[in-house]
Protein backbone atom coordinates (compact mmCIF):
# COMPACT_ATOMS: atom_id res chain seq x y z
CA UNK A 1 0.00 0.00 0.00
CA UNK A 2 1.34 3.48 -1.17
CA UNK A 3 1.64 6.01 1.17
CA UNK A 4 -0.01 9.40 0.80
CA UNK A 5 2.38 12.05 -0.40
CA UNK A 6 2.71 15.06 1.83
CA UNK A 7 3.60 19.07 1.14
CA UNK A 8 6.43 19.01 3.45
CA UNK A 9 8.51 16.39 5.19
CA UNK A 10 9.95 17.19 8.40
CA UNK A 11 12.95 15.32 7.96
CA UNK A 12 15.80 12.96 10.39
CA UNK A 13 19.25 12.59 8.22
CA UNK A 14 20.51 9.55 9.88
CA UNK A 15 24.48 8.97 9.32
CA UNK A 16 26.76 5.91 10.37
CA UNK A 17 29.89 4.44 10.38
CA UNK A 18 31.18 1.51 12.38
CA UNK A 19 34.61 1.21 13.16
CA UNK A 20 35.27 -1.81 10.42
CA UNK A 21 34.00 0.27 7.47
CA UNK A 22 36.70 3.70 7.62
CA UNK A 23 37.01 5.65 4.77
CA UNK A 24 38.23 4.80 1.36
CA UNK A 25 42.01 4.05 1.70
CA UNK A 26 43.13 2.25 -1.60
CA UNK A 27 40.23 1.95 -3.54
CA UNK A 28 38.47 -1.15 -2.21
CA UNK A 29 35.13 0.97 -2.41
CA UNK A 30 33.75 3.33 -4.86
CA UNK A 31 33.44 5.61 -2.51
CA UNK A 32 34.05 7.00 1.41
CA UNK A 33 31.61 5.51 3.79
CA UNK A 34 32.59 8.29 6.59
CA UNK A 35 30.52 10.64 8.26
CA UNK A 36 31.04 13.78 6.41
CA UNK A 37 30.54 12.16 3.02
CA UNK A 38 27.39 10.28 3.89
CA UNK A 39 25.78 14.42 4.72
CA UNK A 40 27.42 15.51 1.94
CA UNK A 41 26.07 13.27 -0.27
CA UNK A 42 22.21 13.45 0.80
CA UNK A 43 22.84 17.44 0.90
CA UNK A 44 22.95 17.43 -2.65
CA UNK A 45 20.40 14.82 -2.94
CA UNK A 46 18.11 17.78 -1.02
CA UNK A 47 19.13 20.76 -2.84
CA UNK A 48 16.46 20.40 -5.76
CA UNK A 49 13.78 19.12 -3.15
CA UNK A 50 12.44 21.67 -1.67
CA UNK A 51 9.44 19.73 0.29
CA UNK A 52 12.24 17.92 3.11
CA UNK A 53 12.86 20.51 5.71
CA UNK A 54 15.27 18.99 7.89
CA UNK A 55 14.99 18.92 11.54
CA UNK A 56 17.97 16.58 12.87
CA UNK A 57 20.67 15.21 12.00
CA UNK A 58 21.45 12.16 13.48
CA UNK A 59 25.32 10.73 13.57
CA UNK A 60 26.62 6.97 14.84
CA UNK A 61 30.44 6.78 14.81
CA UNK A 62 31.58 3.51 15.41
CA UNK A 63 28.49 1.47 15.34
CA UNK A 64 28.28 -1.61 14.19
CA UNK A 65 24.97 -1.85 11.50
CA UNK A 66 23.97 -5.47 13.18
CA UNK A 67 22.82 -3.70 16.59
CA UNK A 68 20.06 -1.20 16.50
CA UNK A 69 20.86 -0.25 19.94
CA UNK A 70 22.78 2.71 19.35
CA UNK A 71 22.63 5.99 20.66
CA UNK A 72 21.59 8.51 17.33
CA UNK A 73 19.41 5.85 16.70
CA UNK A 74 17.21 5.44 19.62
CA UNK A 75 16.78 9.21 19.62
CA UNK A 76 15.38 9.85 16.40
CA UNK A 77 12.99 6.73 16.92
CA UNK A 78 11.86 8.87 20.09
CA UNK A 79 11.35 11.75 17.37
CA UNK A 80 9.87 9.67 15.26
CA UNK A 81 7.06 8.50 18.60
CA UNK A 82 6.20 12.06 19.56
CA UNK A 83 5.49 12.76 15.60
CA UNK A 84 8.38 15.56 15.25
CA UNK A 85 10.07 13.73 12.23
CA UNK A 86 8.07 11.62 9.50
CA UNK A 87 10.41 10.89 6.99
CA UNK A 88 14.01 9.44 7.05
CA UNK A 89 16.80 9.92 4.78
CA UNK A 90 20.09 7.82 4.44
CA UNK A 91 23.06 7.34 2.64
CA UNK A 92 22.27 3.58 1.49
CA UNK A 93 20.34 0.25 3.27
CA UNK A 94 23.66 -0.80 4.52
CA UNK A 95 23.79 3.05 6.89
CA UNK A 96 20.71 2.28 8.06
CA UNK A 97 21.45 -1.44 9.51
CA UNK A 98 23.17 -4.75 8.36
CA UNK A 99 20.85 -7.53 10.21
CA UNK A 100 18.71 -8.82 7.33
CA UNK A 101 15.62 -9.45 9.81
CA UNK A 102 15.55 -6.38 12.05
CA UNK A 103 16.21 -4.12 8.62
CA UNK A 104 13.01 -5.69 7.25
CA UNK A 105 10.85 -5.28 10.29
CA UNK A 106 11.57 -1.02 10.30
CA UNK A 107 11.24 -1.03 6.29
CA UNK A 108 7.44 -3.19 5.91
CA UNK A 109 6.04 -2.71 9.11
CA UNK A 110 7.15 -0.20 11.45
CA UNK A 111 7.82 2.54 9.17
CA UNK A 112 4.69 1.98 7.29
CA UNK A 113 2.41 1.82 10.09
CA UNK A 114 3.90 4.44 11.74
CA UNK A 115 3.52 6.95 8.42
CA UNK A 116 7.51 7.28 8.23
CA UNK A 117 8.75 7.98 4.64
CA UNK A 118 11.83 5.96 4.41
CA UNK A 119 14.68 7.61 1.29
CA UNK A 120 18.03 5.64 0.56
CA UNK A 121 19.72 7.66 -1.60
CA UNK A 122 22.50 5.58 -3.52
CA UNK A 123 20.15 2.54 -3.53
CA UNK A 124 17.32 4.71 -5.36
CA UNK A 125 14.49 3.52 -2.61
CA UNK A 126 11.64 5.71 -1.80
CA UNK A 127 8.65 4.33 0.32
CA UNK A 128 6.52 6.69 -1.28
CA UNK A 129 7.10 5.79 -4.81
CA UNK A 130 8.61 1.86 -4.11
CA UNK A 131 6.79 -0.94 -6.45
CA UNK A 132 6.96 -4.56 -6.95
CA UNK A 133 10.32 -4.75 -8.49
CA UNK A 134 11.50 -2.66 -5.15
CA UNK A 135 9.83 -4.97 -3.00
CA UNK A 136 12.46 -7.69 -4.75
CA UNK A 137 15.12 -6.36 -4.77
CA UNK A 138 15.08 -4.21 -1.28
CA UNK A 139 15.18 -7.74 0.19
CA UNK A 140 18.65 -9.07 -1.30
CA UNK A 141 20.29 -6.25 -1.01
CA UNK A 142 19.24 -6.52 3.31
CA UNK A 143 20.44 -10.04 2.61
CA UNK A 144 23.44 -8.91 1.13
CA UNK A 145 24.30 -6.51 3.83
CA UNK A 146 23.99 -8.78 6.40
CA UNK A 147 25.74 -11.62 4.48
CA UNK A 148 28.54 -8.63 4.34
CA UNK A 149 28.76 -8.10 7.91
CA UNK A 150 29.13 -11.76 8.64
CA UNK A 151 31.71 -12.33 6.50
CA UNK A 152 33.57 -9.24 8.24
CA UNK A 153 32.72 -10.74 11.59
CA UNK A 154 34.54 -14.18 10.28
CA UNK A 155 37.52 -12.69 9.19
CA UNK A 156 37.79 -10.22 12.13
CA UNK A 157 37.73 -13.15 14.72
CA UNK A 158 40.08 -15.31 12.45
CA UNK A 159 42.88 -12.15 12.78
CA UNK A 160 41.91 -11.61 16.20
CA UNK A 161 42.74 -15.74 16.65
CA UNK A 162 46.36 -15.26 14.90
CA UNK A 163 47.17 -12.43 16.76
CA UNK A 164 46.55 -14.19 19.86
CA UNK A 165 48.56 -16.77 19.07
CA UNK A 166 51.43 -14.71 18.68
CA UNK A 167 51.21 -13.25 21.71
CA UNK A 168 50.20 -10.08 20.56
CA UNK A 169 47.83 -8.46 22.93
CA UNK A 170 44.19 -7.21 21.95
CA UNK A 171 42.65 -5.97 24.25
CA UNK A 172 41.32 -2.17 24.52
CA UNK A 173 43.04 -1.52 27.90
CA UNK A 174 46.05 -2.26 29.48
CA UNK A 175 45.77 -4.25 32.51
CA UNK A 176 47.18 -2.60 35.99
CA UNK A 177 51.00 -2.82 36.14
CA UNK A 178 51.52 -2.55 32.18
CA UNK A 179 51.27 0.51 29.17
CA UNK A 180 50.23 -0.40 25.94
CA UNK A 181 53.67 0.16 23.73
CA UNK A 182 53.98 3.62 22.10
CA UNK A 183 55.45 2.06 18.86
CA UNK A 184 53.48 -1.36 19.02
CA UNK A 185 50.11 -1.03 20.57
CA UNK A 186 49.80 -4.91 20.32
CA UNK A 187 53.10 -5.66 23.06
CA UNK A 188 52.77 -5.02 26.61
CA UNK A 189 55.11 -2.79 28.60
CA UNK A 190 56.01 -2.56 32.84
CA UNK A 191 54.71 0.99 33.75
CA UNK A 192 57.13 1.92 36.70
CA UNK A 193 54.68 3.05 39.34
CA UNK A 194 52.32 0.69 38.87
CA UNK A 195 54.60 -2.44 38.37
CA UNK A 196 56.28 -1.20 42.08
CA UNK A 197 52.81 -1.30 43.21
CA UNK A 198 51.63 -4.64 42.03
CA UNK A 199 54.90 -6.07 43.57
CA UNK A 200 54.17 -4.80 46.85
CA UNK A 201 50.91 -6.71 46.83
CA UNK A 202 52.38 -9.72 46.16
CA UNK A 203 54.88 -9.12 49.03
CA UNK A 204 52.16 -7.92 51.20
CA UNK A 205 50.15 -11.05 50.73
CA UNK A 206 53.42 -13.26 50.95
CA UNK A 207 53.90 -11.59 54.67
CA UNK A 208 50.31 -12.52 55.74
CA UNK A 209 47.92 -9.67 54.91
CA UNK A 210 44.33 -10.54 53.33
CA UNK A 211 42.97 -9.11 50.72
CA UNK A 212 41.14 -6.76 52.94
CA UNK A 213 44.33 -5.21 55.24
CA UNK A 214 46.24 -5.21 51.74
CA UNK A 215 43.08 -2.82 50.25
CA UNK A 216 43.26 -0.37 53.72
CA UNK A 217 46.75 -0.13 53.00
CA UNK A 218 46.97 1.30 49.52
CA UNK A 219 43.98 3.32 50.17
CA UNK A 220 45.58 4.94 53.63
CA UNK A 221 48.60 5.37 51.05
CA UNK A 222 46.81 7.23 48.90
CA UNK A 223 47.78 5.14 45.80
CA UNK A 224 45.17 5.64 43.06
CA UNK A 225 43.08 2.01 42.22
CA UNK A 226 43.01 0.79 39.00
CA UNK A 227 40.07 2.49 37.31
CA UNK A 228 40.94 6.34 39.34
CA UNK A 229 45.00 5.39 37.87
CA UNK A 230 43.63 4.68 34.06
CA UNK A 231 41.62 8.20 34.26
CA UNK A 232 45.15 9.86 35.20
CA UNK A 233 46.92 8.51 32.85
CA UNK A 234 44.36 9.88 30.33
CA UNK A 235 42.00 6.66 29.30
CA UNK A 236 37.99 7.35 28.77
CA UNK A 237 37.91 4.20 30.81
CA UNK A 238 34.64 3.67 32.41
CA UNK A 239 32.54 0.82 34.43
CA UNK A 240 29.09 0.02 35.31
CA UNK A 241 30.19 -1.08 38.20
CA UNK A 242 31.35 1.91 40.39
CA UNK A 243 28.92 2.90 42.64
CA UNK A 244 31.04 5.66 44.37
CA UNK A 245 32.50 9.35 42.74
CA UNK A 246 36.15 8.06 43.38
CA UNK A 247 37.03 4.74 43.30
CA UNK A 248 39.07 2.58 45.89
CA UNK A 249 41.09 -0.61 46.32
CA UNK A 250 38.73 -3.14 47.57
CA UNK A 251 39.62 -6.90 48.32
CA UNK A 252 38.11 -7.94 44.78
CA UNK A 253 40.73 -5.54 43.09
CA UNK A 254 43.14 -7.15 44.76
CA UNK A 255 42.41 -10.75 44.27
CA UNK A 256 42.11 -10.00 40.64
CA UNK A 257 45.77 -8.78 40.88
CA UNK A 258 46.88 -11.70 42.68
CA UNK A 259 45.87 -14.13 40.52
CA UNK A 260 46.40 -12.36 37.21
CA UNK A 261 49.13 -14.66 35.43
CA UNK A 262 49.82 -11.41 33.12
CA UNK A 263 52.17 -10.91 35.94
CA UNK A 264 54.51 -13.72 35.30
CA UNK A 265 54.82 -12.47 31.52
CA UNK A 266 51.95 -15.34 30.29
CA UNK A 267 49.83 -13.48 28.23
CA UNK A 268 46.35 -15.23 28.19
CA UNK A 269 43.78 -14.26 26.28
CA UNK A 270 40.33 -15.33 24.62
CA UNK A 271 38.69 -16.00 27.42
CA UNK A 272 35.07 -15.09 26.51
CA UNK A 273 33.61 -14.94 23.15
CA UNK A 274 30.05 -14.09 21.70
CA UNK A 275 28.11 -16.65 20.19
CA UNK A 276 27.71 -14.35 16.53
CA UNK A 277 27.98 -10.76 15.26
CA UNK A 278 24.06 -10.45 16.09
CA UNK A 279 24.31 -11.70 19.44
CA UNK A 280 26.40 -9.10 21.52
CA UNK A 281 26.04 -11.39 25.18
CA UNK A 282 29.92 -12.37 26.42
CA UNK A 283 29.79 -16.09 27.27
CA UNK A 284 32.72 -17.83 29.40
CA UNK A 285 34.99 -20.21 27.30
CA UNK A 286 36.64 -23.00 28.55
CA UNK A 287 39.93 -22.64 30.31
CA UNK A 288 41.19 -25.97 27.82
CA UNK A 289 40.70 -23.55 24.70
CA UNK A 290 42.04 -20.25 26.27
CA UNK A 291 44.93 -18.98 24.42
CA UNK A 292 48.36 -18.48 26.23
CA UNK A 293 51.54 -17.19 25.10
CA UNK A 294 54.60 -17.47 27.48
CA UNK A 295 56.99 -15.27 27.58
CA UNK A 296 54.94 -12.55 25.79
CA UNK A 297 56.15 -9.57 27.71
CA UNK A 298 58.35 -8.89 30.58
CA UNK A 299 57.41 -10.32 33.93
CA UNK A 300 56.66 -7.97 37.08
CA UNK A 301 56.54 -11.43 39.72
CA UNK A 302 58.42 -14.47 38.93
CA UNK A 303 56.68 -17.48 38.69
CA UNK A 304 58.29 -19.31 42.13
CA UNK A 305 56.46 -15.74 44.11
CA UNK A 306 53.11 -16.29 42.03
CA UNK A 307 53.10 -20.13 42.88
CA UNK A 308 53.24 -19.61 46.62
CA UNK A 309 50.62 -16.61 46.56
CA UNK A 310 47.68 -18.92 44.63
CA UNK A 311 48.60 -21.69 47.33
CA UNK A 312 48.24 -19.08 49.97
CA UNK A 313 44.97 -17.61 48.61
CA UNK A 314 42.16 -18.63 50.45
CA UNK A 315 43.82 -19.60 53.79
CA UNK A 316 43.14 -18.10 56.73
CA UNK A 317 45.66 -15.09 57.69
CA UNK A 318 43.36 -12.63 60.40
CA UNK A 319 45.44 -11.44 63.20
CA UNK A 320 43.61 -10.70 66.79
CA UNK A 321 42.38 -7.51 67.83
CA UNK A 322 45.33 -6.76 70.03
CA UNK A 323 48.05 -7.39 67.14
CA UNK A 324 49.12 -5.69 63.95
CA UNK A 325 51.50 -8.48 62.03
CA UNK A 326 50.37 -12.06 61.37
CA UNK A 327 51.82 -15.06 63.05
CA UNK A 328 54.80 -16.72 60.97
CA UNK A 329 52.60 -19.82 60.71
CA UNK A 330 49.41 -18.67 60.07
CA UNK A 331 47.17 -20.12 58.00
CA UNK A 332 50.05 -23.23 57.42
CA UNK A 333 49.15 -25.07 60.23
CA UNK A 334 46.90 -28.36 59.62
CA UNK A 335 45.49 -30.74 61.84
CA UNK A 336 47.42 -34.28 60.57
CA UNK A 337 44.47 -36.63 62.03
CA UNK A 338 41.02 -34.77 60.02
CA UNK A 339 43.11 -32.28 57.64
CA UNK A 340 40.94 -29.22 58.85
CA UNK A 341 43.02 -25.89 59.98
CA UNK A 342 44.17 -25.46 63.32
CA UNK A 343 43.25 -22.45 64.85
CA UNK A 344 45.96 -20.21 67.33
CA UNK A 345 44.43 -19.03 70.91
CA UNK A 346 46.26 -17.01 72.71
CA UNK A 347 45.44 -17.41 77.19
CA UNK A 348 46.50 -15.59 79.17
CA UNK A 349 47.29 -16.48 83.14
CA UNK A 350 49.44 -14.93 86.27
CA UNK A 351 51.38 -17.50 88.31
CA UNK A 352 50.71 -15.71 91.63
CA UNK A 353 47.30 -14.19 91.19
CA UNK A 354 48.84 -10.27 90.41
CA UNK A 355 47.34 -8.44 87.75
CA UNK A 356 50.81 -6.55 86.32
CA UNK A 357 52.23 -10.52 86.30
CA UNK A 358 50.16 -11.63 83.46
CA UNK A 359 51.82 -14.01 80.65
CA UNK A 360 50.24 -15.51 77.71
CA UNK A 361 50.70 -18.78 76.76
CA UNK A 362 50.24 -19.49 72.56
CA UNK A 363 48.77 -22.64 71.24
CA UNK A 364 47.32 -24.70 68.17
CA UNK A 365 43.87 -26.21 68.49
CA UNK A 366 42.25 -28.39 65.82
CA UNK A 367 39.25 -26.95 64.57
CA UNK A 368 36.67 -29.35 63.92
CA UNK A 369 34.52 -29.92 66.51
CA UNK A 370 34.29 -33.25 68.52
CA UNK A 371 32.04 -35.86 69.47
CA UNK A 372 30.72 -38.35 66.40
CA UNK A 373 32.59 -37.92 63.48
CA UNK A 374 34.24 -35.20 65.05
CA UNK A 375 38.25 -34.86 65.31
CA UNK A 376 39.47 -35.02 69.17
CA UNK A 377 40.11 -31.82 71.21
CA UNK A 378 44.25 -31.47 70.42
CA UNK A 379 46.47 -29.00 70.72
CA UNK A 380 49.92 -27.89 70.39
CA UNK A 381 51.98 -25.40 72.52
CA UNK A 382 53.03 -22.30 70.37
CA UNK A 383 56.90 -22.23 71.15
CA UNK A 384 57.30 -25.96 70.74
CA UNK A 385 55.71 -25.60 67.86
CA UNK A 386 57.76 -22.62 66.41
CA UNK A 387 61.41 -24.29 68.23
CA UNK A 388 60.71 -27.40 65.69
CA UNK A 389 59.56 -25.71 62.82
CA UNK A 390 62.58 -23.37 62.49
CA UNK A 391 64.79 -26.74 63.17
CA UNK A 392 63.18 -28.28 60.65
CA UNK A 393 63.39 -25.58 58.29
CA UNK A 394 66.84 -25.17 58.71
CA UNK A 395 68.00 -28.55 58.00
CA UNK A 396 65.69 -28.51 55.11
CA UNK A 397 67.60 -25.17 53.25
CA UNK A 398 70.64 -26.19 54.36
CA UNK A 399 69.75 -29.82 52.29
CA UNK A 400 68.44 -27.58 49.47
CA UNK A 401 72.12 -25.76 49.09
CA UNK A 402 74.09 -28.91 49.31
CA UNK A 403 71.86 -30.77 46.46
CA UNK A 404 72.23 -27.18 44.48
CA UNK A 405 76.65 -27.28 45.02
CA UNK A 406 76.35 -31.06 43.77
CA UNK A 407 74.35 -30.40 40.80
CA UNK A 408 77.04 -27.34 39.69
CA UNK A 409 79.83 -30.03 40.52
CA UNK A 410 78.19 -32.46 37.84
CA UNK A 411 77.18 -30.33 35.55
CA UNK A 412 80.83 -29.87 35.09
CA UNK A 413 81.84 -33.72 34.80
CA UNK A 414 82.45 -35.75 31.90
CA UNK A 415 80.14 -38.63 33.51
CA UNK A 416 76.93 -36.36 33.37
CA UNK A 417 77.90 -36.38 29.44
CA UNK A 418 78.64 -39.95 29.61
CA UNK A 419 75.27 -40.97 31.22
CA UNK A 420 73.00 -38.99 28.94
CA UNK A 421 74.97 -41.04 26.41
CA UNK A 422 73.94 -44.13 27.93
CA UNK A 423 70.81 -43.40 28.32
CA UNK A 424 70.28 -42.10 24.62
CA UNK A 425 71.98 -45.98 23.45
CA UNK A 426 69.47 -47.34 25.81
CA UNK A 427 66.39 -45.06 23.80
CA UNK A 428 68.06 -46.32 20.38
CA UNK A 429 67.26 -49.65 21.62
CA UNK A 430 64.34 -49.57 22.84
CA UNK A 431 62.97 -47.73 19.63
CA UNK A 432 64.11 -50.73 17.91
CA UNK A 433 62.48 -53.18 20.00
CA UNK A 434 59.31 -51.27 19.35
CA UNK A 435 59.93 -51.29 15.69
CA UNK A 436 60.36 -54.88 15.22
CA UNK A 437 57.35 -55.53 17.82
CA UNK A 438 54.87 -53.66 15.55
CA UNK A 439 56.62 -55.25 11.98
CA UNK A 440 55.38 -58.59 13.63
CA UNK A 441 52.23 -57.62 14.78
CA UNK A 442 51.57 -56.50 10.78
CA UNK A 443 52.90 -59.75 9.71
CA UNK A 444 50.90 -61.87 12.13
CA UNK A 445 47.78 -59.94 10.15
CA UNK A 446 49.41 -61.25 6.82
CA UNK A 447 49.92 -64.77 8.15
CA UNK A 448 46.08 -64.63 8.99
CA UNK A 449 44.62 -63.57 5.74
CA UNK A 450 46.73 -66.33 4.25
CA UNK A 451 45.06 -68.62 6.64
CA UNK A 452 48.61 -69.73 7.75
CA UNK A 453 47.41 -68.87 11.71
CA UNK A 454 43.90 -69.08 13.01
CA UNK A 455 41.84 -66.63 15.08
CA UNK A 456 42.70 -68.14 18.45
CA UNK A 457 46.27 -68.14 16.96
CA UNK A 458 46.30 -64.55 15.82
CA UNK A 459 44.78 -63.27 18.70
CA UNK A 460 47.07 -64.87 21.47
CA UNK A 461 50.02 -63.13 19.31
CA UNK A 462 48.54 -60.06 18.56
CA UNK A 463 48.27 -59.74 22.35
CA UNK A 464 51.86 -60.23 23.44
CA UNK A 465 52.82 -57.84 20.46
CA UNK A 466 50.56 -55.30 21.75
CA UNK A 467 52.38 -56.02 25.18
CA UNK A 468 55.61 -55.72 24.13
CA UNK A 469 54.92 -52.52 22.29
CA UNK A 470 53.09 -50.86 25.25
CA UNK A 471 56.45 -51.99 27.16
CA UNK A 472 58.67 -50.18 24.92
CA UNK A 473 56.59 -46.99 24.27
CA UNK A 474 56.80 -47.13 28.10
CA UNK A 475 60.34 -47.48 28.40
CA UNK A 476 61.03 -44.74 25.83
CA UNK A 477 59.04 -42.23 27.87
CA UNK A 478 60.65 -42.76 30.87
CA UNK A 479 64.07 -42.63 29.25
CA UNK A 480 63.26 -39.16 27.02
CA UNK A 481 62.34 -38.06 30.90
CA UNK A 482 65.44 -39.07 32.46
CA UNK A 483 67.73 -37.73 29.12
CA UNK A 484 65.57 -34.15 29.88
CA UNK A 485 66.33 -33.81 33.00
CA UNK A 486 69.72 -34.30 32.94
CA UNK A 487 69.99 -32.01 29.93
CA UNK A 488 68.92 -29.73 32.15
CA UNK A 489 70.89 -30.34 35.34
CA UNK A 490 71.94 -26.98 35.39
CA UNK A 491 68.47 -26.05 37.39
CA UNK A 492 71.12 -25.50 40.16
CA UNK A 493 70.36 -21.73 39.72
CA UNK A 494 66.77 -22.31 39.50
CA UNK A 495 64.57 -19.39 41.24
CA UNK A 496 63.17 -20.84 44.02
CA UNK A 497 67.07 -22.62 44.65
CA UNK A 498 68.37 -18.50 44.95
CA UNK A 499 65.26 -17.92 47.30
CA UNK A 500 67.15 -20.82 49.65
CA UNK A 501 70.12 -19.04 49.09
CA UNK A 502 69.12 -15.57 50.31
CA UNK A 503 68.20 -17.41 54.01
CA UNK A 504 71.00 -18.81 55.02
CA UNK A 505 70.55 -20.17 59.14
CA UNK A 506 67.85 -18.52 60.28
CA UNK A 507 67.94 -17.85 63.81
CA UNK A 508 64.13 -16.58 63.89
CA UNK A 509 61.38 -17.74 61.66
CA UNK A 510 60.27 -15.09 60.04
CA UNK A 511 56.65 -14.82 58.07
CA UNK A 512 58.55 -14.38 54.30
CA UNK A 513 61.23 -17.35 54.96
CA UNK A 514 58.12 -19.66 56.13
CA UNK A 515 55.44 -18.65 53.24
CA UNK A 516 58.68 -19.66 50.72
CA UNK A 517 59.69 -22.91 52.19
CA UNK A 518 56.46 -24.16 53.98
CA UNK A 519 53.23 -25.53 52.21
CA UNK A 520 51.83 -27.67 54.91
CA UNK A 521 52.38 -28.14 58.80
CA UNK A 522 50.49 -31.43 59.73
CA UNK A 523 50.16 -31.28 63.70
CA UNK A 524 49.30 -35.18 65.10
CA UNK A 525 47.22 -36.14 68.00
CA UNK A 526 50.54 -37.28 69.57
CA UNK A 527 51.93 -34.59 68.97
CA UNK A 528 53.95 -35.48 65.81
CA UNK A 529 54.92 -32.97 63.39
CA UNK A 530 55.00 -33.51 59.43
CA UNK A 531 56.42 -30.77 57.51
CA UNK A 532 55.44 -30.51 53.68
CA UNK A 533 58.01 -28.25 52.15
CA UNK A 534 57.51 -25.96 48.76
CA UNK A 535 59.42 -27.85 45.63
CA UNK A 536 59.68 -31.15 47.64
CA UNK A 537 58.42 -32.74 44.08
CA UNK A 538 60.81 -30.50 42.05
CA UNK A 539 63.88 -31.45 44.58
CA UNK A 540 63.50 -35.12 44.48
CA UNK A 541 63.60 -35.64 40.63
CA UNK A 542 67.01 -33.56 41.33
CA UNK A 543 67.90 -36.02 44.20
CA UNK A 544 67.14 -38.49 41.42
CA UNK A 545 69.70 -37.21 39.25
CA UNK A 546 72.38 -37.13 41.77
CA UNK A 547 71.68 -40.59 42.68
CA UNK A 548 71.86 -41.70 38.91
CA UNK A 549 74.86 -40.02 38.27
CA UNK A 550 77.00 -41.77 41.60
CA UNK A 551 75.66 -44.82 40.16
CA UNK A 552 77.02 -44.52 37.31
CA UNK A 553 80.27 -43.09 38.58
CA UNK A 554 80.78 -46.65 40.47
CA UNK A 555 80.06 -48.40 37.30
CA UNK A 556 82.33 -46.81 35.39
CA UNK A 557 84.99 -47.71 37.83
Amino acid sequence: MLQKRLERYDTALYLRLSKEDGDVASGSKNESNSIANQKSLIMDYLQSRPEFRVVSIREDDGFSGTDFNRPAFQAMMEDVKKGVINCIIVKDLSRFGRNYIEVGRYLEKLFPMLGIRFIAVNDNYDSLEADTAHDIVVPFKNLINDSYCRDLSVKIRSHLAIKRKKGEFIGAFACYGYLKDENNRNQLVVDTYAGQVVQDIFRMKINGMSQYRIADALNEQGILSPMEYKKYLGSHFESSFKVNPKAVWTAKAVTRILTNEVYTGVLVQGKQTTPNHKVKVRQEVDEADWIRVENAHESLIDRVLFDIVQNLMGRDTRTSPNETQVFPLSGLVYCGDCGHPMVRKISRYTKKKKADDAQTYGYFLCSEKCGKGGCSWHRIGEDDLMEAVLGAVNLHIQKVLDVQEALKQIEKAPSRQLMIQKYLERLSRKEEERKKAERLKIGIYEDLKDDLLDKEEYQKLKAEFDSRIAEAEAAVKELTRQISELEESHSASAPWMNYFQQFGRLEQLTRWAAAIVINKILVYEDNRIKIIFNFEADLNRIQEILSATEEHKKEAV
